[in-house]
């Protein structure tokens, strides 16, 4: 310990342990994870809670000015991140933003679908169809798209974990919700179908219903979003390596587990 001081040189010591430590217990440790709708909400908590775990994110809003200011977060974090203009209804961004991610990490261990939208309730004969269209688009093509692009190179590398945002409007009747609710239920749907195609290749596909969480879509009412990440961050890591095809809820997840 030239020019230290035993002090000094313990202290250094006891830093280097202490993140040692911190990286050996880290969840999601150098995982790369791509995180839809990224920029508030449901999404930026996620994705600030896999930063704080060890991932690498990336991380796509429709509004730069949020994606970007999610993104310096995660950068004091001192975290990796890859932050994009995606609106992803549209194969072409989508597929763009893919290349992105796998152009600066070079792999995708974690999607989480969580971009989404709802329109205001109302009955069917009053609902617009260019709402209902509006709605899907986002809410179960987005998905679709997203999931489309990531899966090739999850099959490539035999592993991957695909989390579905969805809701309990997606797992039961509510009237004036048709276009949300047929949203999340094809949501469900899709999420049973590709577990079942991908189980062969590693690749766990499972949906989270958040519960009622302060986000634009419930007019900022409801539990904090970040309350609701712990399911996230599991279904994330090789803690859940053996969960697929599962329709999980916040908070009640773990004792849903074992069912």
């Amino acid at each position: 310990m030239p020019g230290k001081s035993l002090q000094v040189y313990l202290a250094d010591r006891l830093r280097a342990a202490g993140k040692n430590v911190r990286d050996h217990y880290m969840k999601l440790k150098d995982k790369v994870a791509l995180i839809t709708g990224g920029g508030r909400g449901i999404g930026k908590a996620v994705a600030l809670a896999y930063a704080r775990e060890g991932a690498k994110v990336a991380i796509c809003s429709r509004t730069a000015s949020e994606v970007e200011e999610t993104a310096r977060e995660i950068a004091a974090l001192s975290a990796e991140c890859v932050a994009e203009v995606c609106d992803v209804s549209l194969e072409e961004p989508v597929s763009k933003l893919t290349d992105e991610v796998q152009k600066r990490f070079g792999r995708i261990d974690v999607l989480i679908n969580n971009a989404g939208v709802m329109t205001r309730p109302a009955p069917i004969t009053d609902l617009e169809v260019k709402k209902w269209d509006y709605t899907l688009a986002v809410n179960l093509r987005g998905p679709f798209l997203a999931t489309k692009t990531v899966l090739p190179s999850m099959m490539r590398q035999k592993s991957g974990s695909i989390i579905n945002v969805s809701s309990s409007l997606g797992r039961g009747a509510y009237a004036n919700f048709a276009a949300y609710a047929v949203s999340k239920w094809g949501l469900e749907g899709f999420t049973q179908t590709l577990a079942a195609e991908v189980r062969g290749y590693n690749i766990r596909v499972n949906s989270v219903d958040p519960g009622y969480v302060a986000t634009k879509l419930t007019g900022y009412h409801g539990g904090r979003p970040e309350s609701v990440t712990e399911v996230f961050v599991f279904l994330g890591s090789d803690e859940s390596r053996s969960i697929t095809g599962r329709m999980l809820s916040s908070p009640g997840w773990k004792s849903e587990l074992k069912k």
